[in-house]
């Protein structure tokens, strides 16, 4: 491994990465050697802890897949541009390069290009990136740019003026990463293609491949990787509520069976996520919002079809909000959540709670206090409310066809019996939810 690390120590001193330093420095860092995905060449990082606290980052905004998106719009053409080595072609000040001074067996370096491991250094260039492609026709994040186009001809044309940008710049690109002339391309964990967004394969195989969670660690670790692609999960916070419960230090580890359920919810989600549409300026958007009693759930529509999915589970406080405050606090998630899309254009917002929409036809005043603090949020927004209608017919019809719902409504009907064994398994899970009218009815329920 040493004549590894002192073969490239040579290299990237030959082609100006690093320089050999003799004079005192006020930062020395510890090298670190990783390898590279799939190979056996290895590359030299810096581990700079104690300076990365003492640096002033420049907090650019990074780009979501979100915003890339929204910019690929009726695509059916798509190329992908990586950076060879992205973040060495980023130039450093004599200051900057001598706070990178790192010790290895061979003596100290200092990197005359900004080196990985530096806490600003996606920020910094991505913000290069933005700079360098600001009008053209790409969407940049970090190292990789994606070109789309909606014919041949429209790709081909924008791909000639990214790629003589790039010359123009002198920005290097690996021609091993580069992507041409495809009809999807994976692009960071999910997959353009021409009928909309999709997550990448390689990551619902690996959630549907987790085993249960055995402690919190690993359910952290699974509820990580599914939030990551979340957006492609309806009433995702809803599911996942009682996992999460799990990861509060106050509660107990424990798996019970509406634990195992969620669990195979989810996993059973990633099986065959959705399509998500590409949000289009023109096309008119409709927000399908509704709450429950632990969290909230939305849906930006075009056309019918879905753009996104968004959710979040409500606090302790929250809970105790009346049904009507959160409806309304749906409403005002749903427009912070999809604000990119919908402000300053008139949208539909759809609910399933008709007094929601009397309300927000009445004065502020009129409302009360938590009421009013909702509703005067909404007023950066253009929004009509609709209201929706339960699909009552299609509930009737799934539960004829459910048997496990027969048997409970044959109970219901005919009256609880006093001891929860005296039902069939199937149904016990319902005994401490029956009501308290009828016979033999649960006097402790209310």
């Amino acid at each position: 491994m040493q004549e590894r690390v002192k073969a490239d120590l040579d290299r990237m001193q030959n082609i100006g990465v690093i320089t050999p330093v003799s004079e005192p420095t006020d930062w020395v860092s510890s090298m670190v050697a990783a390898h590279k995905k799939d190979k056996q060449d290895i590359r030299l990082c810096i581990n700079p802890k104690d300076l990365n606290t003492a640096l002033k980052r420049p907090h650019h905004p990074m780009r979501s897949v979100e915003e890339v998106a929204a910019q690929m719009s009726g695509a059916t053409v798509f190329s992908v541009l990586d950076a060879k080595n992205s973040f060495w072609q980023i130039c450093l000040d004599k200051k900057s390069s001598m706070m990178t001074t790192f010790s290895t067996p061979f003596g100290r370096y200092r990197f005359l290009r900004m080196p990985f491991g530096i806490s600003s250094a996606s920020e910094v260039f991505q913000r290069t990136m933005d700079q360098l492609f600001a009008g053209y026709p790409c969407a940049v994040i970090v190292d990789d740019v994606i070109v789309g186009g909606r014919s041949v001809a429209e790709h081909d044309a924008n791909l000639k003026i990214v790629l003589e940008r790039v010359i123009e710049v002198n920005l290097r690109l690996n021609p091993h990463k580069c992507k041409f002339h495809l009809d999807q391309v994976g692009y960071v964990g999910h997959i353009f293609t021409s009928q909309g967004l999709k997550a990448d394969p390689s990551k619902t195989a690996a959630i549907t491949d987790m085993p249960v969670p055995t402690d919190v660690t690993s359910l952290q670790r699974f509820l990580g990787m599914v939030n990551y692609l979340g957006k492609y999960i309806p009433n995702f916070s809803d599911i996942a509520a009682s996992l999460r419960k799990l990861t509060h230090k106050e509660t107990a580890w424990c798996c019970f069976q509406q634990h195992q359920e969620a669990f195979d919810r989810l996993k059973s989600c990633m099986f065959s996520p959705p399509v998500l549409a590409y949000y289009d300026v023109r096309e008119p958007i409709t927000l399908t919002c509704d709450a429950s009693c632990y969290g909230l759930g939305a849906a930006c529509m075009q056309n019918g079809r879905p753009g996104a999915f968004a959710s979040r589970i409500l606090t302790e406080t929250e809970t105790r909000y009346a049904q009507i405050e959160k409806e309304v606090f749906t409403v005002v998630f749903a427009c912070t959540k999809f604000k990119q899309y919908v402000y300053g254009k008139s949208i539909i917002v759809e609910t399933d709670h008709q007094p929601l929409v009397t309300i927000l036809k009445k004065p502020i005043h009129a409302a009360p206090a938590r009421l009013q603090r909702m509703l005067l949020q909404l007023q950066s927004y253009d929004i009509s409310l609709v209201y929706k209608k339960a699909h009552l017919e299609e509930l009737k019809k799934h539960t004829a066809e459910d048997e496990t719902l027969q048997i409970l409504r044959a109970v219901i009907q005919q009256g609880w019996p006093t001891r929860q064994t005296q039902l069939q398994p199937a149904i016990r899970s319902f005994f401490p939810c029956r009501r308290t009218s009828g016979p033999n009815a649960n006097p402790n329920r209310i």
